[in-house]
């Protein structure tokens, strides 16, 4: 038993040698399913693990609530309302910030730290210094300090309420509440441009005028605490107080962006590795069925010399078991690269404790029986058909092929074609089968090579819309408070002010049956100049408007009436028709025209910010009138979020296609080389036949590669249209709050599709001329 297992194991490597080429074009295919899966499995473990110790270690909240002010006897109350298990007031203010040598604007959150007592919820996790133990010193967020380069005992200067403070740094932290940190209207981390600032409580409430009061609430809920009956309590208590709505961890802008991009991974895990181990399943066919085609009658003998059915179907399934170890393999040893990698690269975006790149042996094991069950599934069903056939009947030579006169036979008579090339169309008539496995196989690999283009076109349309259509404003400047309208006059006044337009910006509740959603109401003018609403010509002047996903997670159609939530400065509940949805990329949210959304909340021509047309070459002038302005909360270039936007999406969007392309255009090779070869082992007695005949080296080669030219430009619209599917359900399955990546398909891209296609079959035809030269005439001809 011994001896016949090692003859099969010697059989199986000498075969294997022999197809090496084919079988290491499906290992490739492999290996890039494996990486993809691994690579994203292990980001989104190690993004998921980093987050829940932070959120344990330093006890994140679970319902947050922001008001005007309240007095901090109110706390008690709070305390005794069934379901809380702790509750902690602060004080939190937006404010400027400038920092030494940056004249760039600098906008700031500043949190309040308890004075005496322990911090109970949200603690710092300090990386270097301490709490700060007087008015004068701060803890600065370590993304900002390293952003700026700032250290222990530098100086910063805060300006709140128009009054200058220089504070002094004792400490550098990170905080579970801003692990993803960003401004108020922003998507894209700037460092830069905006931090979080610790002071201590006395602090802020004298700058203020809070002595006593707060405006910010955090509660930590008891186990099965019911947060919805909690959030309508906290608001019923709090409505007096200028309470803006509670809410949950869910609705925090930093959980809420960790959160989405947790999704995007665990749905790229499914999807792209479900593509590229599909495919491999399918190359293991088509190898499988060709190599069982031609040993037949070396089963049958196998059979005859007493082996079993299932040794023989163990024998010829460690063809696809050896691929899949040494796919498995390289996949594992690229996705520990390159995991690192993507981990180290979150590290710039999140902020942890500790970030590590966490492979666990369920992503492992995964990883292997999805790999493993992608090769036996290719395989099973060739082995199992060719093992049930008797020996008796497998050691006789195949029967001829019946073939017919067909009305496909006489069409191909009639054509005006030469001997050879009606030899290719005959041949692929005649063996339907083998043609369409062939012709799926190609277009499989065209239908890659499309989608891992197609995210590159995607992105650049979807950046260029929202930068360049639907918002043409230099500069976005807050008010510290509502203001009136005459205000646009003082800012167009300003050093380098071209153009200037009003805005006001309204935190709302959208409620849509049981469903519930934050977000905030924009409004400005239906005439704007500077901004524009996609697929819409220009705001209507009544009604609510809403981006499209955010009406698809409302289940919100066209004319129906949207109670709206107001929960600003004036609370009121108002139902409001939506008149239209438009089709924005980037962000979710709602929009009104300015005069009717004054006109609901029952005030004149107000405003909360201004959007500036400016002359680049005035921008510190505009910046340094600015930072005099007291009423003037916060301001922010929109160029410089187009550029960190951008440098995002190179940095992980477009790095991981970027690799699926480049993997993309592997595969397309290996398909078109995998074909080729196994169309030259399949026919090698035949062409061998020809030239005895006399056809010359040249007529034999046209005859071989017309029918691979032939199979490849049939495949190219398949391809197309593989690649078309492929990208709209990418588009569909990637879309979240932060992004929905526009469904653009371009000419350019079918072209890059086809393109590359026919570039690797001239390729594989270049390696396959010199396989057709060497092909020995005697021992072809001997073959049965």
């Amino acid at each position: 038993m011994v001896s016949a297992q090692a003859t099969l194991l010697a059989k199986l490597l000498r075969e294997v040698w022999l197809a090496r080429a084919q079988l290491f074009a499906i290992a490739i295919v492999v290996a890039v399913g494996v990486m993809v899966l691994m690579i994203m499995t292990t980001a989104k473990q190690s993004l998921t693990n980093a987050q829940q110790t932070f959120y344990n270690e330093h006890r994140f909240a679970d319902v947050f609530l922001e008001l005007t002010r309240a007095p901090r006897n109110l706390l008690t109350q709070v305390q005794e309302m069934p379901g809380v298990a702790v509750a902690e007031a602060r004080i939190r203010s937006a404010a400027r910030v400038e920092v030494s040598g940056f004249a760039d604007p600098i906008q700031a959150q500043l949190v309040s730290v308890p004075e005496q007592q322990t911090q109970l919820l949200n603690t710092l996790h300090l990386q270097r210094g301490m709490l700060p133990t007087n008015s004068r010193q701060v803890v600065v967020a370590q993304p900002f300090a390293e952003a700026h380069k700032l250290q222990l005992h530098d100086s910063i200067t805060a300006i709140l309420n128009g009054r200058r403070t220089e504070l002094e740094i004792v400490g550098i932290a990170i905080s579970p509440e801003y692990i993803y940190q960003i401004g108020p209207a922003d998507i894209m981390p700037d460092y830069q441009r905006y931090g979080v600032l610790w002071l201590r409580e006395d602090a802020l409430a004298a700058a203020l005028d809070m002595d006593g009061a707060f405006n910010s609430l955090l509660i930590q809920l008891e186990a099965q605490a019911d947060s919805a009956t909690l959030k309508l309590r906290l608001d019923q208590v709090f409505e007096n107080y200028g309470g803006r709505g509670a809410y949950t961890r869910e609705e925090q802008i930093s959980h809420r962006f960790l959160s989405e991009e947790l999704k995007q991974l665990g749905t790229n895990a499914v999807f792209l590795p479900l593509v590229f181990l599909g495919t491999s399943a399918f190359l293991f066919n088509i190898f499988m069925q060709r190599q069982i085609h031609t040993q037949q009658q070396i089963i049958a003998i196998m059979k005859a010399f007493g082996y079993r059915p299932a040794t023989i179907f163990l024998h010829y399934l460690g063809f696809s078991s050896l691929v899949v170890l040494v796919g498995l393999i390289l996949g594992l040893l690229l996705s520990h690269w390159l995991s690192a990698t993507m981990v180290e690269l979150y590290s710039l975006y999140f902020s942890f404790i500790d970030l590590n790149v966490d492979t666990n042996w369920r992503s492992l094991a995964i990883a292997v029986l999805v790999t493993f069950a992608a090769g036996f599934v290719g395989t099973w069903r060739a082995i199992y058909k060719a093992i049930r056939v008797p020996p008796a009947q497998a050691m006789r030579p195949p029967n001829p092929p019946n073939f017919h006169q067909s009305r496909i036979n006489h069409f191909i008579a009639t054509m005006r074609l030469n001997q050879a090339w009606r030899i290719i169309l005959r041949n692929l008539v005649r063996h339907p089968l083998r043609s369409t496995l062939s012709i799926t196989g190609v277009a499989l690999a065209g239908g890659l090579l499309l989608f891992g283009s197609y995210q590159f076109q995607a992105i650049s349309t979807m950046l260029d819309r929202n930068y360049r259509v639907e918002q043409q404003m230099d500069v976005i400047v807050h008010f510290s408070q509502v203001t009136d309208a005459q205000a646009l006059a003082s800012l167009a006044a300003l050093p380098g002010v071209n153009y200037v337009e009003g805005m006001r910006s309204v935190p709302v509740r959208l409620h849509s049956g049981t469903t519930v959603y934050s977000t905030s109401v924009s409004a400005f003018s239906p005439d704007s100049k500077l901004r524009q609403l996609a697929s819409m010509r220009s705001l209507p002047d009544a009604g609510l408007v809403l981006t499209d996903h955010l009406a698809q997670q409302l289940s919100l159609e066209l004319d129906q009436q949207v109670r709206v939530e107001f929960i600003g400065e004036r609370r009121m509940t108002q139902a409001i028709p939506l008149v239209a949805i438009t089709n924005e990329a980037i962000g979710v949210g709602a929009y009104m025209a300015l005069p009717e959304l004054n006109r609901i909340l029952l005030e004149s021509d107000v405003l909360s910010g201004a959007w500036l047309l400016i002359d680049a070459t005035e921008k510190e002038a505009l910046y340094a009138r600015l930072n005099e302005m007291p009423q003037i909360a916060g301001y922010s270039h929109i160029r410089e979020a187009e550029e960190k936007l951008r440098s995002y999406m190179d940095d992980t969007v477009l790095t991981a296609m970027s690799i699926i392309f480049v993997l993309a255009g592997s595969l397309t090779f290996a398909m078109v080389y995998n074909n080729a070869r196994i169309a030259l082992a399949e026919r090698e007695r035949e062409l061998s036949t020809l030239r005895v005949l006399g056809y010359s080296y040249a007529e034999v080669a046209i005859i071989l590669f017309g029918e691979l030219l032939l199979v490849v430009l049939i495949a190219i619209p398949l391809g197309w249209l593989v690649g078309f599917l492929f990208a709209a359900g990418m588009t569909e399955l990637m879309s979240s709050e932060l992004f929905r990546i526009p469904f653009v398909v371009s000419r350019q891209l079918f072209g890059l599709s086809a393109l590359g296609v026919l570039t690797a079959a001239a390729i594989a035809v270049m390696f396959m001329l010199r396989r057709l030269q060497r092909i020995d005439l005697v021992a072809a001809l001997k073959a049965e």
